[in-house]
């Protein structure tokens, strides 16, 4: 069940691809409690936690409020202590924190400086299993003006790292214009994946019992590879990376000596990528656009030799299944308009008799779905003008007004995403399904209340958000 946990200012809500934020125990009396890390405004860290079902979350705990507008990164243990890495404002150094687990609660400790040469973006970090504290990151030379990814270790539980702040760590890349990276410990291995001047995707890999990373590995080349690609580790020790090709979303996988083909997820173009083990079976997660300011969650999993159909992951947040265009006073009152709601042509979701999506008194949009929804993205080619509309939905008995979550919005504006409700979770109880025009569906309509005298015209209507970059955990 979709639940809204914040409302953030910051630039990076979610980070980018290969970063981690959201984490569960995985032991005891706290077995599942989840914890996220967000960037709460452009400089507050903040973390809240919830058990399952996850319908109540506490109130958010501030981390740090040094905090530069780019995204964090973090690693939890095998004793559900949090690892936290940032960039701090004004400076660009790279900082860390350790969130230790006791008792159901977290406790953030001391902050210790990882690098303080040059600037540090993007860190990725995790824990081998000798207690080696290990960091990745995006580090920018400003004498070279070029980026290349960084790493360095720590053996003390994160207090110092390497040779201390000033030692910018192992160059694992010769510098190009952009690179980021994720780390992983496929034991005894820890590897490094990394972008480079979003051409190339390569790793390379350190035996925890060596001195030195192993030469460069090349993973694929093309010309989408930049922060959009996610590794995982299954429970039988394989390692999977999904990443974007060319118009397609591409899995490979790892069984710490070979690696497979290309797998094709699906044919598209990615605007985000996730990949999650449950057990031995990779699941991808990937976002798509829709139309302008709209995309939608697909997942999929490979079944067998290939990946199985990608579904739909939330119901609620797809185009309609129907959306009828009444006029009150025509022959016809009632125009199917749902594949036209759906594509992103120009000026074509209207009444033929009024000209309009609604134009006059008793006028009605009616936007309908198998499953509850709590959004409705519209976009106008004209946008209405004089009229007012009251958004409604039946409660089993009569249709029952409200104002939605996001405000009054009467089709006046081009652009506007409405939030009917803060979330599924807030959908209400006593919203029934019923049937409009011989279909049965959970409908919200648009009654006409003042007449238009310029008349709106749609050009698409979802029930999609704009959606970005995809945090997973299973």
């Amino acid at each position: 069940m979709q639940k809204l946990i914040d409302t953030v200012s910051s630039f990076y809500a979610t980070g980018i691809d290969p970063q981690a934020k959201i984490f569960k125990v995985g032991f005891g009396q706290y077995q599942d409690r989840a914890v996220v890390i967000y960037p709460q405004t452009s400089s507050r860290l903040v973390y809240v936690w919830a058990d399952p079902p996850y319908l109540d979350w506490s109130d958010p705990v501030q981390l740090a409020a040094d905090s530069a507008d780019y995204p964090p990164s973090a690693h939890m243990d095998s004793g559900g202590n949090v690892y936290l890495a940032y960039t701090q404002e004004s400076s660009l150094n790279l900082l860390t924190l350790k969130m230790t687990f006791s008792q159901g609660c977290w406790t953030a400790g001391t902050v210790n400086v990882i690098c303080n040469v040059g600037e540090n973006y993007f860190p990725s970090m995790i824990k081998d299993s000798g207690g080696r504290l290990w960091i990745s990151w995006t580090h920018y030379d400003p004498e070279t003006e070029r980026y290349l990814v960084h790493s360095k270790t720590s053996q003390d539980d994160g207090t110092t790292w390497g040779t201390g702040p000033s030692d910018p760590g192992v160059g694992l890349t010769n510098g190009t214009a952009s690179c980021f990276s994720q780390l992983l410990f496929q034991s005894p291995y820890v590897h490094c994946f990394y972008s480079d001047d979003s051409t190339l995707l390569a790793f390379r890999s350190h035996h925890i019992q060596s001195s030195g990373w192993d030469p460069q590995q090349n993973l694929y080349s093309g010309s989408q590879v930049d922060h959009r690609f996610c590794a995982d580790l299954s429970a039988d020790n394989r390692a999977g990376i999904v990443f974007p090709g060319s118009s397609a979303v591409l899995y490979k996988e790892f069984d710490g000596s070979n690696w497979t083909g290309v797998f094709t997820v699906d044919t598209c173009s990615p605007l985000s990528v996730a990949v999650r083990f449950l057990g031995s079976i990779p699941y991808v997660f990937f976002v798509k656009a829709q139309g302008e300011g709209q995309s939608q969650l697909f997942y999929s999993y490979k079944d067998g030799s290939s990946f199985a159909p990608a579904l739909v992951f939330e119901p609620g947040q797809r185009t309609f299944d129907r959306l009828f265009c009444y006029d009150h006073s025509a022959a016809s009152q009632y125009v199917d308009r749902t594949a036209e709601a759906a594509d992103t042509t120009p000026a074509d979701v209207f009444h033929p008799s009024s000209g309009g999506l609604v134009k006059d008194l008793d006028d009605v949009v009616y936007l309908g779905m198998a499953a509850r929804f709590n959004l409705a993205a519209i976009i106008l080619s004209t946008a209405g003008i004089g009229g007012q509309v009251s958004w409604q939905y039946w409660n089993g008995q009569a249709w029952t007004d409200f104002l939605p979550q996001s405000g009054a919005y009467h089709l006046d504006s081009q652009q506007k995403a409405v939030l009917l409700w803060s979330d599924l979770n807030s959908v209400p109880g006593d919203w029934q399904m019923c049937p409009v025009n011989g279909e049965s569906r959970f409908w919200v309509r648009l009654l006409v209340i003042v007449p238009f005298s310029t008349a709106p015209v749609g050009t698409q209507i979802t029930a999609l958000s704009q959606a970005e970059s995809l945090k997973v955990t299973i």
